[in-house]
C-alpha cells in the first residue's frame, strides 16, 4: 500500500478494510502528507488526510477507517503518514505571484520547528486525546462533533458528484442533485448511538433529538446472541437470514393483511415477538436473529427521524454515520420506514461518504477559522502551485494571451476513481480520492433552473444494460488498441521500455475498472460516456502517462499549419460573406473528423489516409441535425456578436484548419473570441498551452489573427477540464470571468457537443458543431454514422 512518501510497485484495486488504505498500488509514486484529521467514534475511527505529489500537485484527499477497539492501529497509521513525509510540518509557500492576502490556504504554517496539528473530532477525540498527543508527538486540536458533521455534509453535497442517492431493493442507487435549496434538512447520524440535527444554513444547526438505539446496540446484541465480533461479519449474516422466523408478523396475528389501517401481512408487528409464540425450546439461526435485529434498529431510527421531520416541517432527511456503510439491507430498511410513515411523500437520502462526515468537517475547520493566531500553526493545505508554476515559465506574450490572472483563492474537488476502494465489503458504491483543483464555476450563460435543469450527459447509461455493455466493450477494444498503436510506432514518444511498461500498466488498470463497472454499474456514480472517458484519462495520468498523443499532436499540428495559408486564401476568395461562412462551418466539421478517440477513424489516422477533403466527403447532412443556413443568415445579416467563447476539441487539422479560420471570420466581423481548451491532456485534444502556441504561430502567417492577438481581441483560456467531454457547471474561474459578456457560445466536438451538452440550453445564442463518429451515439439520436451536427439556437428567453 502507499502511505505518504512510501513507494510501492504493481497495479491492483483493493477494497477498503479497517486498518488498510484503499489504494491502487502504482509504481514510482511519491505522495507527501500535508494534513490529517480523525473522527473517533464509539465504534470506528475515521481518518481523512491530504497528500500532494507528481499526480496531484493541488492536493489529494484520502479516506480510511479503523475499529475504535483497535485505536492503536489508527494511531500507528497516522504515525506512518507523518513519518513518511519529512516535510509534513513544513508546508512552504510556493505561490509565484505573492498573492496571499488572508487566504487561510497559504498561512505560514511551515515555520521551521513547528509541529503539525492533527484535527480531531468525535467522542474519542476527548477520550484518546492524550494518547494521540503522546504517541504522535503533535498537538491535537479537538473540534466540535456536531459542527464537524454538518460542515462535512455541506462540503460533500456541494463538491462531490453523485454523492447523494436514494436506495431501495427495486430501485438501487438513484442519484439526487441536492445542491439547490440545500436547507433546511435533517441529518440523522447513526454511530454507536443516534443524533438528529436540524440544519437551517451554513453553521446554523441544533441537535433536536436522538436515541440510544444505534449501531452500538446492534453490534452489542448480536455479539451477545451470536458471538460474532466483527460488525462486517454481522451485516454479512443478515443477507441469508429470514426475520419471519423470529419476528411476529401482521399475518401471524390476523392471518392476512389488515387493510383498513394500511398494514400488510408481511409487516413486522413485533420484533423478536415470534420467538415466544412459536416455541421457547426451538433453536434459532444466527442469521435470522441478525436480520431481525437489523430491521428492529433501522425501523426505529427511521420512524424517529420521520417524526422529527414532521414536527419541524422538514422534507429532506439525510442518513449518515458508519453504521450504514453502504449496506443494501440497512439502507432499504431505512428507506422503507421513511416511505411508509410519510405515505410516499419523503425519501431517505444516503451518502457515499456517509461515515466520513465528521472527519471531513474537522479537516476543513481550519480553513474557516479566523481566530487562529500566528504562534499556533496548523498543518494547513499547501497552496495550489500548479497554475502559478506554469505561469512562471511562460513567455510574457503567452501569459497575456492565456489571460492568466492572480491565483484564485477558492478551490474545487473532483473525485478520482483511478484509486478506488469501498467503505465496506458489501457497500453498493465505491469511494475515490478527491483531487483539489482551481476553483470551478458554471458558465454564466448556462441555463440550469428547476424548470430546466442542466444535465451534461446526453445518455444516462445507468439503467440501460445494452448500452452499458456496448460502451464498456468499446472502451476495452479502444484501450487494447493503444498497445497496438504503440507497437506499430504510431504513438511517438511511447517507444521506450519505461513508456511501454506504463502503457501496459494503464491497460491492466483501466480494464480492471471496466470489469468492476460491468459487475456493478453504479459503483462510481451514474454511468455515462463522460464518466467512462474521464476515468480513462485519470488512469493514464495516474500511471505517469500525462500525454501519450503529444507526438501525434505535434506532427499533425505542423502539417495543418503548413496547409493553413492556402485554406485561408480559399476562404477569402469566396464570392460572398455567406459562402465564406458556409465553407468555414463545413471545414470545422471536416476538421473534427481528425479524432484519435474514434475507433472507427483511428486506423485511417494511423495510416495517414485521412485529409481534409476526404474527411469532408465522408460527412453527410440531414435536416434534423443541420440548420447551417439559419446561422449563416444570422452571422452575416444580423447584429454582430460582441464576444464569443469557442470550446475547442482536437489538435491538428481540427483546431488549425477548422476552428481558427472560423474564429478569424468572427474576429473580422468585429467579435472578440475566447478559445477554451482543456487544461490537461486527453487523447489528441488540444490543451490550453498547446493552443496558445498554435495561435502565436498562426499570427506569424496571418495579419488578421496577429492583429486580433495584439489587440487582446483573441484570448486562450483553460476550461479546467482534463477529459474529452465537458461539464459546463465546472469551468476554470478565469475562463468564467472572461465569459461574463459572451453572447455566442460555440461547442465543438463529439465529446463536448454529442456525448455531453447535446441538450444544453443557454441564455445567449449558441452553436453546436460535431460529427457523429460512433454508431451507438448516432443510434441514440436517430442519426447515421458521420452525420454532421450543425445546430444553431437562439437565446432561451423564458426560463
Amino acid at each position: 500500500m502507499m502511505f505518504g512518501g512510501i513507494n510501492s510497485a504493481g497495479a491492483s484495486i483493493d477494497a477498503m478494510k479497517h486498518g488498510e488504505a484503499s489504494d491502487i498500488l502504482l509504481p514510482n509514486q511519491t505522495e507527501r502528507v500535508q494534513k490529517v484529521a480523525v473522527d473517533i467514534g464509539g465504534s470506528l475511527a475515521k481518518v481523512v488526510y491530504l497528500t500532494s505529489g507528481p499526480r496531484s500537485q493541488g492536493g489529494r484527499l484520502h479516506f480510511t477507517a479503523f475499529e475504535t477497539d483497535n485505536v492503536e492501529n489508527c494511531v500507528a497509521f497516522i504515525r506512518s503518514l507523518l513519518d513518511s513525509s519529512s516535510q509534513a510540518s513544513t508546508v512552504p509557500d510556493q505561490d509565484q505571484d505573492q498573492d496571499q492576502g488572508d487566504d487561510s490556504d497559504s498561512q505560514s504554517s511551515g515555520q521551521s520547528g513547528h509541529a503539525p496539528v492533527i484535527m480531531a473530532t468525535g467522542g474519542g477525540a476527548h477520550r484518546f486525546r492524550d494518547l494521540l498527543s503522546r504517541e504522535l508527538g503533535v498537538e491535537i486540536r479537538v473540534e466540535d462533533e456536531m459542527e464537524s458533521l454538518t460542515a462535512g455534509l455541506n462540503f460533500l453535497i456541494r463538491e462531490v458528484a453523485d454523492e447523494v442517492f436514494t436506495y431501495s431493493e427495486d430501485r438501487p442507487m438513484q442519484f439526487v442533485d441536492a445542491t439547490a435549496d440545500m436547507f433546511p434538512y435533517l441529518l440523522v447520524n447513526i454511530g454507536s448511538g443516534v443524533s438528529i440535527l436540524k440544519v437551517t444554513g451554513e453553521d446554523r444547526f441544533e441537535r433536536i433529538s436522538g436515541t440510544s438505539l444505534g449501531g452500538g446496540t446492534l453490534w452489542g446484541l448480536l455479539h451477545l446472541l451470536t458471538g460474532v465480533r466483527s460488525f462486517d461479519a454481522m451485516l454479512d449474516m443478515t443477507k441469508s437470514g429470514d426475520n419471519t422466523k423470529v419476528d411476529m408478523m401482521v399475518g401471524d396475528i390476523y392471518g392476512s393483511n389488515y387493510g383498513k389501517i394500511g398494514l400488510k401481512a408481511t409487516n413486522i408487528a413485533s420484533s423478536m415477538g415470534g420467538v415466544y409464540r412459536k416455541t421457547l425450546d426451538k433453536h434459532f439461526d444466527d442469521a435470522d436473529i441478525a436480520r431481525s435485529l437489523l430491521y428492529m434498529v433501522s425501523n426505529n431510527i427511521g420512524q424517529i427521524a420521520y417524526l422529527n421531520a414532521q414536527l419541524h416541517g422538514i422534507r429532506r432527511i439525510y442518513f449518515g454515520g458508519y453504521f450504514i456503510r453502504g449496506h443494501p439491507l440497512t439502507m432499504h430498511t431505512l428507506s422503507y420506514a421513511i416511505n411508509f410513515w410519510s405515505k410516499g411523500q419523503m425519501s431517505a437520502l444516503f451518502l457515499r461518504h456517509e461515515g466520513f462526515l465528521g472527519a471531513t468537517g474537522a479537516f476543513f475547520k481550519t480553513e474557516r477559522d479566523a481566530s487562529r493566531t500566528p504562534d499556533t500553526p496548523a498543518l494547513e493545505l499547501a497552496p495550489d502551485t500548479a497554475a502559478a508554476a506554469a505561469a512562471a515559465v511562460e513567455p510574457p506574450r503567452r501569459r497575456r494571451l492565456s489571460s492568466r490572472g492572480r491565483r484564485a483563492k477558492a478551490y474545487s474537488f473532483t473525485e478520482n476513481f483511478s484509486i478506488a476502494g469501498a467503505i465496506a465489503n458489501e457497500a453498493v458504491g465505491a469511494l475515490g480520492m478527491l483531487d483539489r483543483e482551481p476553483s470551478l464555476l458554471p458558465l454564466p450563460q448556462l441555463v440550469n433552473t428547476p424548470g430546466r435543469p442542466y444535465q451534461p450527459d446526453t445518455v444516462d447509461l445507468s439503467q440501460q444494460p445494452q448500452q452499458q455493455e456496448y460502451w464498456i466493450s468499446a472502451m476495452e477494444r479502444n484501450t487494447n488498441g493503444l498497445l497496438d498503436l504503440a507497437e506499430s510506432g504510431a504513438l511517438p514518444g511511447c517507444e521506450s521500455a519505461d513508456a511501454r511498461q506504463r502503457l501496459s500498466g494503464f491497460v491492466a488498470l483501466y480494464l480492471k475498472h471496466l470489469q468492476r463497472l460491468r459487475e456493478r454499474p453504479l459503483a462510481y456514480g451514474a454511468m455515462s460516456v463522460r464518466a467512462l472517458l474521464g476515468l480513462r484519462e485519470q488512469c493514464l495520468h495516474e500511471v505517469g502517462l500525462e500525454d501519450i498523443f503529444a507526438g501525434v499532436k505535434r506532427r499533425e499540428t505542423d502539417a495543418a499549419l503548413a496547409a493553413l495559408p492556402a485554406l485561408l486564401r480559399q476562404a477569402d476568395a469566396q464570392p460572398s460573406t455567406e459562402a465564406r461562412a458556409r465553407l468555414l462551418l463545413h471545414n470545422v466539421l471536416a476538421g473534427n473528423m481528425f479524432d484519435w478517440g474514434s475507433t472507427e477513424l483511428r486506423g485511417a489516422l494511423a495510416a495517414g489516409a485521412l485529409d481534409l477533403e476526404r474527411a469532408r466527403a465522408k460527412i453527410t447532412w440531414r435536416p434534423q441535425f443541420d440548420n447551417t443556413e439559419q446561422f449563416v443568415a444570422r452571422v452575416t445579416r444580423g447584429p454582430r456578436f460582441g464576444r464569443a467563447v469557442v470550446f475547442v476539441d482536437n489538435s491538428g487539422a481540427d483546431v488549425c484548419l477548422g476552428v481558427l479560420p472560423f474564429a478569424r471570420f468572427l474576429l473580422q466581423q468585429g467579435t472578440q473570441v475566447v478559445l477554451a481548451a482543456n487544461s490537461r491532456p486527453a487523447l489528441n485534444d488540444v490543451t490550453e498551452r498547446e493552443l496558445a502556441e498554435i495561435v502565436e504561430r498562426t499570427g506569424q502567417v496571418d495579419v488578421d489573427l496577429r492583429t486580433a492577438l495584439e489587440a487582446g481581441a483573441l484570448l486562450v483560456c483553460g476550461t479546467g477540464s482534463s477529459g474529452p467531454c465537458l461539464d459546463l457547471r465546472k469551468l476554470d474561474a478565469r475562463l468564467v470571468q472572461q465569459c461574463q459578456s459572451v453572447d455566442l457560445v460555440v461547442i465543438v466536438g463529439m465529446g463536448r457537443a454529442i456525448h455531453s451538452n447535446y441538450h444544453a440550453s443557454f441564455s445567449c445564442e449558441s452553436l453546436k458543431l460535431a460529427v457523429f463518429k460512433n454508431q451507438m451515439a448516432a443510434d441514440a439520436a436517430n442519426a447515421q454514422i458521420y452525420d454532421a451536427l450543425c445546430m444553431y439556437a437562439p437565446a432561451l428567453k423564458s426560463i
